[in-house]
């Protein structure tokens, strides 16, 4: 089985409302599929370059899961049928890097977010 890379773009109203829920859903198109993830973790809510179905923000969702080749198409499809999925880009990982970038993702998922940066002190 190949290792994939998957950024799916969510509807971010959908995703303020049940975060765990749209998460799990990809998690679930996957294993439907035949695949295993991996690693999936929030990558970012940003605003689109432009809008895409009526959306101008998107939630960022990074997800490295394991798949038959042969599999990948079916879930290309689901994901392009599916109302919380905005736009998907699934690519294939090169084994000599896919455990790197697994445990580089799952250290991000533990790492905390970044705070503002400090502020200077002020000098009376």
């Amino acid at each position: 089985m190949a290792v994939y890379e998957g950024m799916f773009i969510l509807d971010p109203a959908k995703y303020s409302r049940d975060p765990a829920g749209s998460a799990q859903q990809i998690n679930d198109l996957i294993t439907q599929h035949g695949g295993s993830v991996l690693a999936a973790r929030l990558w970012d809510e940003r605003k689109l370059a432009y809008p895409i179905n009526g959306h101008k923000k998107g939630v960022y969702w990074l997800t490295y899961f394991k798949m038959p080749g042969g599999n990948l198409t079916a879930l290309e499809r689901q994901c392009e049928i599916t109302d919380d999925i905005i736009r998907k880009l699934v690519l294939k990982v090169d084994d000599r890097i896919a455990d790197a970038l697994v445990q580089h993702a799952l250290a991000g998922e533990a790492a905390p977010k970044r705070s503002a940066p400090p502020t200077a002190p002020v000098v009376s």
